[in-house]
């Protein structure tokens, strides 16, 4: 027995050696940490712009050149959580932070967050077009320029793709580009679940007074909810063709907010210069957000709910009013600039009427409203007054006509004047009877074709013979 227990003990100490002379692999969260974070392979290189472009420009159709008249987004940084921003485009110059990268890494965590090594990467080139439509700037590219060309961006990069990080890392991402003190928020992406990672993000966001835009997705569907779009407090944008009707692939239902253009938009491309062609919500939801940034530009004091609100009210209606396909209508930058709010029937109105403007700027005003001449016990104070002084001026008026009939003990007056009195009164009744007994004269057309009726001939011709036929 003794022999036998020996020699299993230097059997399991002999294994025991070997396996520490091993040279085993580290950790999964060791090696985590060298994951590459470059791109695979190299963006879509963009194109140059040809001479004309078909159809009108984005600054065009959304009336950019008034909205810049009255705010340009001075003073607003707008988040992009999404795939990076290449900030070596030209048409970027000086619009974007350093912003963050979120790691999906094999720890507890699930994500580390790092700061991006130069140049700033955008392997698939989304949220660089997402960005060029933000705040492009005007001294590039007329037909280019973003709609809030004054506005800062902050990219945070989702290393892998948002579609494929964990909800944990798309939190951690939203939360990053919140907490560096951004007032507008645009996530361009569309989600078919919801997971409570990410809608607790969204939630600390609103809480923080943030414009949250979000994209209702690509996918045609109808009646079915898209997050982070379908959250409480965030702007749910669809997208239409340039004609303005409905685009087909965009999501519909009764949580879309409002729709911006995503058919076949000219947008910057990833790589450091060019052009190219997109489509979808993921590039009308830009457009939304560039809008919040010129209304926050304008009027700071405005909080994030009221912000959203003016957005909507202003939005230009497609086919007549709100419908489940572009909500309220397509967004209008000069519109909400310009919106009157506060009709009194919206929550905050009050509010919003006392926002005031950024330095150097005129707040709206409301019209006044047009105020009557008299109050209605003024009114009824002027007519009863008048038909006073009427009753006196005909009283006045008629003092003598009645008077005269009076004397006349009331009989009609006499026919072609004459003299006043009661003698006057009889001779002119005399007249009048004589008047009647008179026989009536002759025809005048006789006297006017030269013949005399044979009554009058028989009276007073004496040169008449009367011829009789026996």
């Amino acid at each position: 027995m003794t022999g036998r227990r020996g020699r299993r003990t230097l059997a399991a100490a002999a294994v025991t050696a070997a396996l520490g002379q091993l040279s085993l692999p580290a950790p999964p969260a060791l090696a985590a940490d060298r994951v590459d974070t470059s791109c695979r392979r190299p963006p879509q290189q963009g194109e140059p712009l040809p001479d004309a472009l078909p159809g009108r420009n984005l600054t065009d159709r959304l009336g950019l050149a008034q909205a810049w008249d009255l705010a340009e987004g001075e003073g607003i940084t707008v988040g992009v959580v999404d795939s990076g921003v290449d900030d070596r485009h030209p048409e970027l110059s000086g619009a974007v932070r350093e912003g963050a990268e979120v790691v999906t890494v094999r720890t507890k965590k699930g994500y580390r967050i790092q700061r991006p090594k130069p140049p700033a990467l955008d392997c698939e080139g989304h949220g660089t077009a997402v960005a060029g439509l933000i705040a492009a700037r005007r001294g590039g590219e007329a037909r280019i320029t973003g709609v809030a060309p004054a506005s800062r961006v902050e990219p945070v990069r989702v290393v892998g793709g948002v579609e494929n990080a964990p909800a944990e890392a798309l939190a951690a991402a939203i939360d990053r580009v919140v907490d560096s003190g951004v007032q507008v928020l645009n996530l361009s992406f569309a989600l078919p679940v919801d997971r409570a990672p990410v809608r607790k993000a969204v939630e600390r966001a609103v809480a923080q007074d943030v414009v949250v835009v979000a994209a209702a997705g690509n996918e045609g569907t109808s009646g079915k909810k898209m997050y982070p779009a379908a959250y409480d407090g965030v702007l749910a944008v669809g997208a239409v063709q340039p004609t303005g009707q409905p685009m087909k692939e965009s999501n519909s239902g009764g949580w879309v907010d409002l729709a911006g253009y995503g058919q076949d938009e000219v947008v910057l491309a990833a790589g450091g210069s060019g052009y190219r062609r997109d489509k979808g919500t993921s590039f009308a939801a830009p457009q939304v957000s560039g809008a919040a940034a010129l209304v926050r530009s304008r009027f700071p004091r405005l909080s994030a709910r009221q912000v959203r609100e003016r957005l909507v009210d202003a939005a230009a209606p497609v086919g007549g009013g709100t419908n489940e396909r572009t909500g309220a209508g397509v967004v209008d930058p000069f519109g909400a600039l310009t919106h009157l709010a506060g009709d009194g029937g919206r929550a905050g109105a009050q509010q919003d009427r006392q926002a005031a403007a950024r330095p150097g700027a005129i707040p709206v005003q409301a019209v006044p409203r047009p105020r009557p001449l008299l109050s209605p016990t003024g009114a009824t104070a002027l007519a009863w007054s008048g038909g006073l002084l009427l009753t006196v001026l005909l009283a006045v008026l008629g003092a003598p006509a009645v008077r005269r009939a009076a004397a006349r003990r009331w009989r009609p007056a006499p026919v072609g004047g004459g003299p006043r009195g009661a003698g006057a009164d009889r001779a002119g009744a005399d007249r009048f009877r004589t008047d009647r007994a008179r026989p009536p004269v002759a025809p005048a057309l006789d006297g006017l074709t030269g013949g005399v009726s044979r009554t009058r001939r028989g009276r007073t011709d004496p040169t008449h013979r009367t011829h009789r036929t026996s």
